[in-house]
């Protein structure tokens, strides 16, 4: 993840890379964070999906979702996170977008997960948690006479 700082998103959150959205592929990752939107807004946890489109494609898009799904159009943070993969098929060149999902924890990309199913979603949901809540579970941890091996 080379340490790269993402500057404008301030408290710990789910950045999701997908490719342009009239792609079939990229619907049916967007679904599932329709699935979840609602389990992370509900513990303060922004989800933020980067797009390569344009700004008005966008939102002709994003005006029929009504959730807590932010969309973001930008290119040169796709570039930077390296989410960009040149293929040549039968002599032609194409760029594809390889979907990828982060946790940004203090400006910093915490965790980076390639695959987007419900699994992995679940995954990067729990340790986007630990990092919102850990001087609360450290509390926790601290006040209650538990073995560590039960944590």
């Amino acid at each position: 993840m080379n340490n790269i700082e993402i500057n404008n998103i301030k408290e710990t959150a789910l950045l999701v890379i997908l490719d342009s959205v009239e792609l079939e592929k990229t619907m049916s990752h967007h679904d599932l964070f329709l699935l979840w939107s609602k389990a992370f807004e509900n513990v303060g946890i922004p989800i933020y999906i980067v797009f390569p489109d344009d700004v008005m494609k966008l939102k002709k898009f994003y005006r029929f979702y009504n959730t807590d799904i932010h969309y973001i159009s930008d290119v040169d943070l796709i570039e930077r996170l390296d989410c960009v993969q040149e293929k040549v098929v039968f002599g032609k060149k194409y760029r594809v977008i390889l979907p990828k999902m982060y946790v940004v924890h203090d400006k910093k990309l915490v965790n980076e997960q390639k695959r987007i199913n419900n699994k992995m979603i679940k995954k990067l949901y729990i340790r986007a948690l630990e990092l919102k809540f850990e001087n609360f579970i450290k509390k926790i941890k601290n006040s209650v006479d538990i073995p560590n091996n039960l944590w």
